[in-house]
């Protein structure tokens, strides 16, 4: 069971994601606002973001920003969510430090596995960089 937050402004698309990410047997935090998620952030202890690229004065890319420079919050798995379109949306989404893109409407019979997903491969992200660290700080690496 994983701790998600699910920042999202439509109230609709919040209590979905929600309710079929609690139905998989996750904890869910829910934020309609950045300044909501912020502090669930500084607040709860949790594995995983999932957050709506488009939100009410602000972007899911702000809220990306403030995480991965938070040392405490760095390592979280963030999943985009949006329903704009562009076929490069995915590549540059997880350019920017994403670790899953996702397009809506949602699909509903896999959306908690592709959150599982990004999970285990920020896990594996997050492994792979503390050892290519460990290893240059002995000197291993090159």
């Amino acid at each position: 069971m994983a701790r998600i937050l699910v920042v999202e402004d439509s109230p609709e698309s919040l209590e979905l994601m929600a309710y079929l990410l609690e139905a998989a047997g996750h904890s869910v935090t829910r934020a309609a606002t950045l300044a909501r998620a912020l502090a669930e952030l500084r607040h709860t202890a949790l594995d995983a973001v999932v957050c709506d690229l488009h939100l009410t004065g602000a972007s899911g890319l702000d809220l990306l920003r403030s995480v991965r420079s938070e040392p405490g919050l760095a390592d979280l798995a963030i999943v985009a969510v949006t329903a704009a379109a562009g076929l490069d949306l995915p590549r540059r989404a997880r350019a920017l430090g994403f670790d899953e893109f996702l397009r809506k409407p949602i699909e509903p019979r896999s959306f908690a596995r592709e959150i599982e997903q990004a999970l285990r491969r920020s896990v594996e992200r997050v492994l792979s960089e503390r050892r290519s660290a460990s290893a240059d700080a002995c000197g291993l690496a090159g």
